[in-house]
């Protein structure tokens, strides 16, 4: 426990008649740390805005955020006092001053908390005893200016009144009419419903002199008495009942605003008057011709007008660089990009000078930058990015407005990328033509991810989508239907159909809630064999700690046949669930029946999905023997399947590899948007800010990671804390990820012959060294949006595999060629050869490097092209030859569904031509002339329904761009139905094709 004779007045030669005038607000800021280390504090470092390890919150607001875990329980301090100035921003939930910034003297959105904290070390007396004598002592304020509040009880809780608190102020010189009691609200800190809390005092601040006692006005609203600095006495539990109980151990948490603190000791009025706005101001007059800030706060006159857009770019410059130098995005955050765009239309429409915020902040660097020395290191990605999006903003005022005309209002553009979401309006008409059906005025689920799934919209776009008709959105219904979606191919528990799955999932949590915890750590014991170039996991040994059949809890033990879907549990696992996008192991149980009749007898349990939860991983699969008789407490050895297994790893390091080889290359602002690796590939989607990427650059990003394979690069693992990772530059973090404070694993591959270097945390296997992977093959790419980008790659034995078959391909192609060549009347049989291998190419599932298919299917149209030029073959024959070809590929499908790639070598398509040719089932053409799109699908007679014919399936895909539908003249439209030409924007249309096609496809597969 701390001394008090330990407390100092240093730093006296400062003051001048106890007055602390004029002092800068770093030295104001550097006092308060130094006091307390004095008193044996460690400083600590303020943690990023962005919340690293909380998930409750979207910024970090108060300085307790990085101690919460401590005040839990659920973390052991490092230190038991320590001090810091943390970096807040409030801009929502219940500490929220977005509105009130600008429009008085001490509101922001961003601002410095300095405190101090103790974790079960001081407690109330040292704790009030110090903060009076820094005020005083230290900063020189006069006790005839302070007021001193504390809790006044109450009686439901059967909490007394902290008369140990007034005792303390009383016993430390305050007079007894300074001493305020307060009530819940005022006086009583809770961090939730439930968990630790505990009493405060607040130290509140009169900014008028020698005006008397006004004491009556404490916590009435008044801006020339303020709190200071709030000191929480944690000491009590919440209960989930309501009641509180004694903590065993009791900390201090206290708070105070450096803003405010340096208003009060540079004697100002405002905290927009102190060093820490003054400079900003200056640079906002000198980049302008706009008159100097005065300070007004009038209301509706000029001089207000513009120092009111002084103090709201000034507060925003400032968050939005905390933000962008602590790694949050735009494209992460809403919040910000209003805020960001905010600070455009000021610069813009006040200012005149729309490039004023890059201008300014590079003056809050300077002002910041020395206590939070990130704002130095990033203050080049925060201007790139700020540039990138004032260029979106840009676009989108220019190009969006015009095609919302009658639509929506302006006004409502401001925080929505409608450029980034090329398939909003035609989202936007169909919600309204189903509004009326909407229970409860809410989107449900369901149609919530048609909205992902068909027009690409993300959760931001939905709940703009949402506000724009005064709808509520079922989010959590939503993120199942994704959930669904995303499990249903590949999990035995989807196969059962949703409500079984439902009692599955329910059992699964209710068992594991009662289970001991799964040692799961055996998962990272693999080691590659060399001789069948796969990693082989260690074997282990276990027993069952619960099971499940069928969606039941099986108490002891269960008769099962193969056809039962089984839920297992047990104390060990080698077994790697699915967790930061890499699916989970499939492999065997054996298990030996020691509660069966036929004692110790092995039956081998055939993993197909693995999932965590509460603690304990659950093996789910099918047994491979008809009559199996499974018991609680069997053993069980664990076998992990060693090529599912070893792809997963390889596609997972090279996530990684890809990830740092687009950072090393274009050295740009660049972070993960969203990663998946299974056991066929690898998708990893990336925002690259301030550069494009295209298809050029993707032989310099294969041969980079080949290189890095072919030196042999070990790939090493270190365990972490959250605490020693957050702030190093050279490791890449998610942006909006949330990491557990410790036990974090931090992955490196670093390539020293030319400064590669791959930091990650990441919780996935890993290949030991780069040269087991072979090598590494990009399948597919494309843009996503204005600065994102999708890459598919695939890599070892699988990236062999497809560059040998693009070779066979090739071959192939070369040999038509020649054959064309030799002999000019087989064109006919060549062509249909290259139509058939091109749409092999282009739309069948085999998997090819991306450059190659690219490449070999412009040579095939261009060989196709001289074809037709050559033997000036007819139309009709042009089309009838690769209409043939489609319907001979699909001739086992229910439905036919077709672009004509010819249709883009040839001036026009009538397409009756080519539907003509399938008379026994629903078809549907697409032809591209002249950048027009036209459709036209037929369907028999005795396939039409109610729900299914040729008008409501071409509607289908007809929507996604927005084109009129109707039938030829004289004929049935449930029979036959044109799409009339649409003009399409080349860059967007394989995307939108995409989109259609599979929107029409799905509807048929559902109605017909």
């Amino acid at each position: 426990m701390m001394r008090f004779y330990k407390i100092c007045h240093f730093n006296r030669h400062c003051f001048q008649n106890s007055v602390y005038l004029h002092t800068k607000s770093c030295e104001i800021r550097q006092n308060f740390l130094e006091y307390f280390v004095q008193q044996e504090h460690k400083i600590v470092r303020s943690s990023p805005v962005v919340p690293f390890c909380d998930p409750t919150v979207a910024f970090v607001n108060a300085g307790m955020n990085q101690f919460k875990s401590i005040f839990l329980g659920k973390s052991t301090p490092r230190h038991d006092k320590v001090v810091n100035s943390q970096k807040c921003i409030r801009v929502g939930g219940k500490h929220n001053d977005l509105q009130i910034v600008g429009t008085d003297g001490y509101h922001h959105t961003f601002f410095e908390m300095l405190g101090n904290w103790s974790f079960g070390d001081y407690f109330k007396r040292e704790a009030q005893t110090m903060a009076l004598d820094l005020l005083r002592n230290v900063y020189g304020i006069e006790m005839s200016r302070l007021y001193f509040t504390y809790f006044a009880g109450n009686d439901k809780l059967n909490i007394p009144a902290d008369m140990e608190c007034y005792e303390i102020w009383r016993d430390l010189g305050v007079p007894k009419n300074r001493v305020i009691p307060f009530g819940m609200s005022e006086n009583f800190w809770e961090m939730g419903a439930t968990g630790p809390c505990g009493p405060c005092t607040e130290i509140h601040i009169d900014h008028l002199l020698n005006v008397g006692n006004r004491s009556n006005l404490v916590n009435a609203g008044q801006s020339d008495l303020t709190e200071l600095w709030n000191i929480v006495f944690i000491q009590y539990n919440r209960e989930e009942d309501g009641t509180v109980t004694n903590l065993p151990k009791k900390h201090i948490d206290t708070g105070m605003g450096l803003e405010r603190l340096c208003a009060i000791l540079q004697n100002k009025s405002s905290n927009y008057d102190t060093d820490l706005f003054n400079p900003i101001f200056n640079t906002i007059n000198k980049e302008t011709e706009a008159p100097a800030y005065t300070g007004s706060f009038q209301l509706n006159t000029q001089e207000a007008n513009y120092d009111t857009a002084y103090r709201i770019l000034a507060d925003h410059s400032r968050m939005i660089t905390a933000c962008l130098s602590d790694g949050m995005l735009p494209d992460q955050n809403q919040k910000l990009r209003r805020i960001m765009r905010t600070c455009f239309q000021i610069s813009e429409q006040v200012f005149k000078n729309e490039d004023l915020l890059n201008k300014i902040v590079p003056t809050v660097v300077d002002i910041l930058g020395t206590s939070y020395p990130e704002m130095h290191i990033k203050l080049n990605d925060t201007l790139e990015i700020i540039y990138h999006e004032q260029e979106v903003f840009k676009a989108l005022r220019l190009n969006s407005i015009r095609e919302l005309q009658g639509i929506l209002k302006e006004q409502d553009l401001r925080d929505f990328d409608l450029i980034d979401n090329p398939g909003f309006f035609q989202a936007y008409k169909e919600l309204k033509s189903l509004k009326s059906s909407f229970s409860d005025n809410t989107i449900p689920g369901s149609f919530l991810y048609k909205l992902h799934d068909t027009y690409g919209l993300n959760e931001e776009s939905m709940q703009k989508l949402a506000l724009l008709e005064q709808l509520n959105t079922d989010m959590t219904d939503f993120k199942n239907e994704l959930q669904k979606v995303k499990q249903k191919t590949k999990s035995l528990l989807y196969s059962q159909g949703d409500e079984m799955h439902k009692k599955f999932e329910e059992s699964m949590s209710k068992l594991s809630q009662t289970c001991s915890n799964t040692d799961d750590s055996f998962k990272y014991n693999y080691k590659f064999n060399s001789v069948i170039e796969e990693y082989e996991t260690e074997p282990i040994k276990s027993q069952i700690l619960g099971i499940i059949k069928n969606g039941e809890i099986i108490k002891s033990k269960c008769a099962a046949h193969d056809e039962d879907v089984i839920c297992i549990i047990t104390d060990k696992s080698n077994f790697y669930y699915e967790s930061g996008g890499q699916e989970g192991d499939k492999g065997v149980l054996k298990i030996t029946m020691n509660g069966s009749c036929m004692n110790n007898t092995r039956v081998e349990f055939l993993v197909d999905d693995v999932k965590f939860m509460n603690n304990n991983t659950i093996h789910i699969g099918k047994f491979q023997s008809p009559n199996v008789i499974v018991s609680v407490g069997d053993d069980v050895e664990h076998l992990v399947d060693r090529t599912h297994r070893t792809r997963n790893i390889m596609h997972h390091t090279s996530t990684h590899l890809l990830n740092a080889a687009v950072r090393h290359l274009f050295k740009k602002v660049t972070y993960q948007v969203s990663s998946t690796v299974n056991n066929q590939n690898l998708k990893l989607e990336l925002g690259v800010i301030g550069r494009k990427i295209d298809r050029d650059d993707l032989p310099r990003i294969e041969e980079l990671i080949r290189n890095v394979i072919s030196h042999g690069v070990a790939v090493t693992t270190i365990k972490t804390k959250a605490e020693d990772v957050i702030y190093h530059s050279d490791i890449t973090l998610v942006p909006g990820e949330i990491y557990p404070e410790d036990g974090l694993r931090l992955l490196e591959i670093i390539d020293n012959n030319f400064g590669f270097s791959s930091k990650e945390l990441c919780c996935g296997t890993h290949i030991h060294n780069t040269k087991d992977l072979k090598n590494f093959c990009i399948t597919n790419f494309k843009q996503t949006n204005r600065a994102r980008y999708a890459f598919a790659a695939v890599a070892g034995n699988l990236a062999d595999e497809i560059i040998n078959l693009s070779k066979i391909y090739e071959k192939r192609v070369n040999k038509l060629q020649t054959e064309l060549e030799a002999e000019q009347d087989k064109h006919i049989l060549v062509e249909l050869e290259l139509q058939r291998l091109k749409n092999q190419l282009l739309h069948s599932n085999t998997t090819l490097p991306y450059l190659f298919k690219i490449d070999l299917s412009e040579k095939i149209n261009n060989i196709l092209k001289k074809i037709k030029d050559s033997a000036r073959i007819t139309l009709k024959e042009f089309v009838d030859i690769e209409m043939q070809t489609v319907l001979k590929q699909q001739r086992n499908e229910p439905f036919v569904i077709h672009f004509l790639d010819s249709s883009t070598l040839l001036e026009s398509v009538p397409l009756q031509k080519a539907t003509k040719l399938c008379t026994d089932r629903p078809i549907m053409v697409i032809s591209l002339n002249n950048s027009m799109v036209r459709a036209r699908c037929c369907v028999p007679r005795n396939l039409i329904n109610s729900e299914f014919n040729a008008k409501l399936w071409l509607n289908e895909f007809a929507c996604i761009f927005n084109a009129q539908i109707g039938p030829p003249k004289g004929r049935n439209s449930s029979e036959v139905c044109n799409m009339k030409a649409k003009r399409v924007i080349s860059p967007m249309f394989e995307d939108q094709l995409e989109i259609a096609i599979d929107k029409a496809s799905k509807y048929a597969k559902s109605k017909m």
